[in-house]
C-alpha cells in the first residue's frame, strides 16, 4: 500500500515535468498544494529523511537546483528511488522508465524514458553515490525535475 502511494506521488509530480499545467506552475510558485500530494510526499520525506539522517536545511536547497555533496543527501536520494522501487537490484542501476506503463499518456512515459536514456547508465559502487550521480544527471537532463524538491519539501518550507 505504501509504495503504491509513493509511486503515484512520484508519478503525479513527474506530470508537472511532462506538460507545463496549473499544479507544476503552483509548485514552482510555492503556493499551496492540495493535501492530496502534500501527504505522501511528506510520509516518503520522512521515512527517507529518518533513514539518511540527511539535514532538511541542505535538502531545501534542492528546490534552488543545489544538491548537496554529502553522504547523508546521497542517501536520502537513494532512500527516495528504492522506496519508489526503481532500482534494479541485480545491476543497481537507476531505471525511472521502469514507472512507463503507469504513465496515462505519451508525454509522460517520454519523460521517463528521456531521463533513464540519459541517466541510466550511471552506476558506482556505493549505491548513495550512485544515487546522487543519478540525481545531478537529471537536473541537468530535464530542467523541471526541481519541480519534485519544491514537493517533497512543501511542508518543510512553510
Amino acid at each position: 500500500m505504501m509504495e503504491q502511494l509513493m509511486l503515484a506521488v512520484l508519478l503525479a509530480v513527474l506530470l508537472g515535468l511532462a506538460a507545463d499545467f496549473t499544479m507544476a506552475a503552483q509548485i514552482k510558485d510555492n503556493l499551496e498544494l492540495p493535501e492530496y500530494y502534500k501527504r505522501p510526499a511528506k510520509i516518503l520525506h520522512n521515512i527517507c529523511l529518518a533513514e539518511s539522517g540527511a539535514m532538511e536545511s541542505k535538502l531545501k536547497q534542492c528546490m534552488d537546483g543545489v544538491l548537496h555533496d554529502d553522504r547523508e543527501v546521497k542517501c536520502y536520494i537513494h532512500c527516495l528511488f528504492d522506496k519508489v522501487d526503481v532500482i534494479d537490484e541485480a545491476t543497481g542501476q537507476i531505471l525511472l522508465d521502469r514507472l512507463a506503463p503507469l504513465a496515462p499518456d505519451n508525454d509522460v512515459k517520454d519523460v521517463f524514458n528521456h531521463l533513464t536514456r540519459e541517466c541510466g547508465h550511471i552506476k558506482l559502487q556505493d549505491s548513495c553515490d550512485t544515487a546522487y550521480e543519478v540525481a545531478k544527471c537529471y537536473f541537468a537532463a530535464h530542467d523541471q525535475v526541481v519541480k519534485f524538491c519544491h514537493l517533497l519539501m512543501a511542508d518543510v518550507t512553510s
